[in-house]
């Protein structure tokens, strides 16, 4: 809403579609992190249509490299919203995009980046691969990363991220998620299946063929190829 007249905050934004239209979930598929405050997420507490997932890009863990990229905040800025997320909400989803390789990083800065993904409260990740676009600031810039290098940064960006989700997916156990059925179905060695997401934004397998767009209780048994499998409670 900032190219709007007047100008129309996030926060209302998302009230008027509350109020305005009957849209059981709303989810925030992308929010910059310093529009994550404590009013928007005060905001999602009062209501249960707004699904408890939180994408922010981060791009580097490096305040030198956010710089390079012109971005408006640095990574204790991006730490401390992470952190606010999960202190009102346990279990939500929070992810984040990532660039391996953009010019001038080091292995100091992609370290930074390992660091501040280790220990904050993310549940997946987003890894990107620097590639020079024509026209762009970044592909007239110096000290270009080898693509070697980048390749390996991004394989270890990608392994952490791995790590979080299946920490992340692993905790849902035992769980009840309110989840809204998908088109899709299928059939393994334990019988039939329609999957689901949740409000977390985890993919679940639940037990038995349902029809699209149903609201459903669904009581997480484990985890199966990335994906929660249960049945309804």
């Amino acid at each position: 809403g900032r190219d709007l007249s007047p100008r129309t905050e996030l926060n209302e934004i998302l009230r008027r579609i509350l109020d305005q239209t009957p849209i059981e979930r709303l989810r925030v598929s992308s929010i910059e992190p310093m529009d994550v405050t404590e009013d928007l997420i005060a905001l999602f507490a009062a209501s249960d249509r707004l699904a408890r997932h939180f994408h922010m890009p981060l791009q580097s863990g490096s305040d030198r490299i956010l710089t390079g990229m012109h971005r408006w905040y640095r990574a204790e800025h991006y730490a401390r919203r992470a952190e606010l997320v999960r202190e009102w909400f346990p279990d939500a989803a929070i992810g984040a995009d990532v660039i391996a390789g953009f010019p001038g990083e080091t292995e100091e800065d992609h370290g930074a980046t390992l660091a501040l993904i280790e220990r904050l409260p993310l549940t997946y990740l987003h890894v990107f691969s620097f590639s020079a676009r024509p026209g762009t600031p970044a592909a007239e810039m110096r000290n270009h990363v080898a693509s070697a290098d980048i390749s390996r940064r991004a394989h270890e960006l990608r392994a952490l991220g791995e790590e979080k989700k299946s920490a992340f997916l692993a905790a849902q156990t035992g769980r009840t998620l309110r989840v809204i059925t998908l088109h899709r179905s299928g059939e393994d060695a334990s019988g039939s299946w329609t999957r689901a997401i949740s409000g977390n934004y985890l993919d679940v397998r639940v037990a038995g063929r349902r029809p699209a767009n149903d609201f459903l209780d669904v009581c997480i048994s484990g985890v199966k190829d990335d994906t929660l499998v249960g049945a309804v409670s």
